[in-house]
């Protein structure tokens, strides 16, 4: 009976899922993305044959009309696999996405159905008390130095860890990070920015505790990217255990996926388990103009089609 009680209480340790991560809010058991994801496909033109466009509803005409609400099927339709022309997934830099199939008005609602139905009005906090360690997410300079913040609290929370993480990588520094913090005025990469924000505003614990992991761009990039951080993470040999991850708003799911996808496909025997956590991230910021608004829903949405990808991805990895 001890045996027992010493397996479950182990398997709850190190199997215990995220505070967002269960995933229920994007698909539902069967493999069909919920209601919640499917109003964002109303309101950039995609209905499924469930789903038939009212002209009443004052909802986007259908541009491309998908069989069901399975996640596969509606994968291929939000990154442009079934119509090129209509897609949730995007190239080049975040703050420069404009998606063409969003008005300023279907960009509000989404972003708006975004706090109600993701809850986004909530920071991801962790619910245990001790991990193995916190892995720091590289960003851009505001995002990164909201992510210091975050971590700085854990300890005044009562969060026990040892080791802290920095997974940044090769990325040209923009102009309006360097207007947002004039001490990276000379600072021109990423890698470079972590260190000079850490340093500035992180606390004791994490100055004390930190290791800075580093990466290079990898082949056909421009820059580093979430996978080839974590694979120079486990170049430095971490311990099994469950980790933090500290990301922000609707980052946060698609962060964590992508690093544990990565993690149990090419480090099955690793024995380590990521959380995402991190502050909210405001969906709407009164007075933006609509330029503002589309780049902030496209960039929503650019980031969702990813979440859906990588929890098919997590789908074929399990199996």
């Amino acid at each position: 009976m001890r045996n027992i009680f010493f397996i479950a209480t182990l398997f709850q340790e190190i199997f215990i899922p995220s505070c967002i991560a269960t995933y229920e809010k994007y698909i539902d058991e069967e493999g069909n993305i919920t209601d919640g994801v499917a109003a964002y496909l109303k309101l950039t033109g995609i209905y499924t044959n469930s789903d038939i466009y009212k002209e009443e509803t004052n909802q986007p005409k259908a541009a491309l009309t998908i069989n069901s609400r399975k996640l596969q099927e509606v994968v291929n339709a939000v990154q442009g696999k079934i119509d090129p022309k209509i897609s949730w997934m995007m190239e080049g830099k975040r703050w420069e996405m404009y998606n063409p199939l969003l008005t300023p008005a279907t960009a509000k609602k989404i972003l708006e159905i975004s706090l109600q139905e993701l809850n986004l009005k909530e920071s991801a906090h962790a619910q245990r008390k001790d991990y193995k360690g916190i892995l720091l997410l590289g960003a851009t300079a505001k995002r990164f130095h909201e992510r210091i913040l975050f971590a700085n609290h854990l300890p005044v929370k009562g969060i026990n860890f040892s080791k802290v993480y920095i997974l940044t990588g090769q990325r040209p520094l923009e102009e309006f990070e360097k207007e947002q913090f004039p001490l990276l005025n000379d600072i021109n990469d990423e890698g470079d920015m972590t260190l000079a924000l850490l340093k500035k505003d992180s606390n004791a614990k994490i100055q004390e505790n930190y290791f800075y992991i580093y990466s290079k761009a990898p082949p056909k990039s421009t820059r580093a990217t979430t996978e080839s951080t974590v694979h120079e993470f486990m170049r430095s040999n971490p311990e099994p255990g469950v980790y933090l991850a500290v990301s922000n708003g609707y980052f946060i799911p698609y962060q964590e996926l992508v690093i544990q996808n990565c993690l149990d496909k090419y480090y099955p025997g690793s024995g380590i388990q990521v959380v995402g956590v991190g502050p909210n991230d405001e969906a709407t910021i009164e007075g933006e103009d609509d330029r503002k608004l589309i780049n902030r829903a496209s960039i929503f949405l650019d980031n969702l089609s990813r979440i859906l990808y990588n929890l098919q991805l997590r789908d074929k990895i399990k199996k």
